[in-house]
Order: C-alpha cells, then sequence, then structure tokens
C-alpha cells in the first residue's frame, strides 16, 4: 500500500474518538510541526480475535526521515531500507533513501495485554494540514490484523473498519529554512523539546550556540537525570557536521580556567542531575564540517556506558549568547578560555 502525503481534512478525526483510540492501532500524539523531530508512539491495545501479536510491522510514510526504531526487550527488530518518493535536505546532507518500513517479530502481546511501539523520526517541510499515515500490521499464529485502511475524498473515516493511524502536520514555526528571528511575537525563546529517555536517563534542554563562520569548534548543553539505581557515564559521541565529539570540563589550573577532556567520561551518579553548561561541564564538538547557524537545529549522538546511545537534537541560540529557551541555562554568556582552543561557544 502507498505512504504517500495526503490532504485528508477530516483525518484528524479518527484520533479524537475515545472510543476509535480504545479498539484501534492509534498515534500517541496526533499531531507535529513540519521540520520538527517527532516521535511516533504506536499504540497496540490488543491482539488479533483473542490471539497474542507476535509481529508488528509499521509503514513509514513518505516525509518521515531519517528514521530510528527503537528497540524492544523480548522483540527481534527488523529496519526495511528504501528509495524516498524524492531527495530531502538532512541538516545539509541529501537523503534520498532511509527506513520505510520496521518490523518488531517473536514477541509475545496477548490479546487482554496494551503496548507501545516507536519509531523517531524527522517530518520535513510540508504544507500545513498535510495528514501522513503509518500502516500498522498486527500479525499472530492464525491471521493478522492490518490497520492501513485510508478514508477517500468526503469519506467518513469512522466508516473504516481498519483505519491506518494518521498524524495531522501543521507548518513549521520557523517559515524556511534557517530563519533568524522574527516569529511573529515579541518572546524570542523557543520551545523547549519534550525530554528524551534513553535507560534510566532523563534528557532535556539540549542546546548549542551558532559558530562564527570559519569556526573548527562548537559546544553542546544539556541536563541529564539519572532516575536508576546505578551509575552511567558520558563517554562522547558522533555528528554529521563534527569529526569529533568529546566531553569536557573547566578547571582552574594555575590560576587560569582551562578546558580538557574528563577522563574517562562524565559520570552521572544514581538520583543525580548533571547540568552541562556554559563555563562547566559541556560537549565539545571537535573539528566542524559546516557551520552552526541560529534557528537551524542540528542532530548530535551521544554515547552511555549503560544506557546506549542516543539521538537529541540540540537547538542554536545566538552566536556567544544564553539558551535559546531562556531561563538560566545560558546565563554565564560570553566566551570563556579553552585553553589551546579558543572559540566563542
Amino acid at each position: 500500500m502507498s505512504t504517500s502525503l495526503m490532504r485528508l481534512a477530516v483525518a484528524g478525526a479518527i484520533l479524537a474518538t475515545p472510543g476509535a483510540a480504545a479498539a484501534h492501532a492509534t498515534l500517541e500524539e496526533a499531531n507535529a510541526k513540519a521540520g520538527s523531530m517527532y516521535k511516533a508512539v504506536m499504540r497496540v491495545p490488543h491482539g488479533c480475535d483473542g490471539q497474542a501479536t507476535h509481529t508488528l510491522s509499521i509503514q513509514l510514510p513518505n516525509g518521515f526521515i531519517a528514521a530510528k526504531p527503537m528497540p524492544k526487550a523480548g522483540w527481534d527488530l527488523k529496519v526495511k531500507q528504501g528509495p524516498y518518493d524524492q531527495t530531502y535536505d538532512y541538516f545539509g546532507t541529501a537523503m534520498s533513501e532511509g527506513p520505510v518500513e520496521v518490523v518488531w517479530s517473536g514477541g509475545q502481546l496477548e490479546d487482554f495485554h496494551y503496548d507501545e511501539f516507536v519509531v523517531r523520526g524527522r517530518i520535513v517541510d510540508m504544507p500545513d494540514g498535510t495528514a501522513l499515515a503509518f500502516p500498522t500490521t498486527q500479525i499472530c499464529a492464525d491471521g493478522e490484523v492490518s490497520w492501513s485502511e485510508l478514508a477517500a475524498p468526503g469519506q467518513d473515516p469512522h466508516d473504516l473498519d481498519r483505519p491506518a493511524p494518521i498524524l495531522m502536520v501543521s507548518s513549521s514555526a520557523h517559515e524556511g529554512h534557517g530563519g533568524h528571528g522574527g516569529h511573529g511575537s515579541s518572546d524570542t525563546s523557543a520551545a523547549i523539546p519534550e525530554p528524551v529517555i534513553v535507560g534510566d536517563l532523563k534528557i532535556e534542554a539540549s542546546w548549542t550556540r551558532a559558530t562564527p563562520p570559519g569556526a573548527r569548534v562548537g559546544a553542546g548543553y544539556l541536563v541529564i537525570t539519572n532516575t536508576g539505581d546505578e551509575p552511567d557515564v558520558l563517554v562522547g559521541g558522533s555528528a554529521p557536521f563534527a569529526s569529533l565529539i568529546e566531553i569536557h570540563e573547566m578547571s582552574m589550573i594555575d590560576g587560569t580556567m582551562r578546558m580538557r577532556p574528563i577522563d574517562g567520561g562524565l559520570v552521572i551518579a544514581p538520583g543525580a542531575t548533571e547540568k552541562l553548561q556554559p563555563g562547566g561541564n559541556h560537549v565539545m564538538f571537535m573539528g566542524l564540517t559546516e557551520g552552526i547557524e541560529e534557528g537551524s537545529p542540528v542532530i548530535a549522538t551521544l554515547e552511555f556506558e549503560r544506557a546506549g546511545t542516543v539521538e537529541l537534537m540540540f537547538t542554536p541560540g545566538p552566536m556567544g549568547g544564553g539558551s535559546p529557551f531562556g531561563g538560566d541555562d545560558g546565563a554565564h554568556g560570553g566566551g570563556h578560555g579553552h585553553g589551546n582552543h579558543s572559540h566563542s561557544n
């Protein structure tokens, strides 16, 4: 079945009806903005006519790119690659193919149980009111249930027996690519993204600063809370716009504030919250291959010893300024000494 972009003015009604949500496979968040990172949480409320679900597949629509599924304990995970309907710009990288279907198999979701299956990706720029379908199929021992029906123009979606889960897309908060201010409001603070959960860690308010032309380094800031009973360690990461990621600390050496890598990584103790911020511990983007522009979020992957890897969106604030989210996150402001790495981030 095609999963191309659709214009369905009444598609949102599927997810707005309590009865439908209780019976159908649905998306937890049925609305998202174009140009944003979106976590598709597929809610599966039951099996197949009394039987347990052992396989679940989600077809990913065109316009939902660079998708990464979340593994589930007890389930095998397979990602099917394929071409997109066109070449998309993914933070400066041309992307013409990628994940088009995700399949979890070998599990056991009993008919009387409920579960969620998660895929995270980017919604490209698209017209306001565009509807994206995520056809979802449950496979059981003696059959399957395919949530893949699409309402025809003028058809009431409630008439469908097996409606495909629908995501309604609104226009991006930033018009065009990499806008610099001008949001139609005197409040220039960016919206703080939802916390990202990986293992026992909760990660919040990840941001960076715009870099000057020719800059070779940048810095990333975030807040990490360890809700578990064991320590974890932030050891490094990777990013498409940098050749290396290191975790650095600021320390006083011979009366001078200097920056240096943290040996062994940054430890996040059980129950502790580590705030990576200007003037303190922070993520270093080394060997920038492209500049960081205010208003154009960048994606980086951080690696933890216990929790594993997690992909984060860093929202750029102004060059040399504070957090784009407002508050105290960037209160220390301006540049500071960085040993052999002199930069304004």
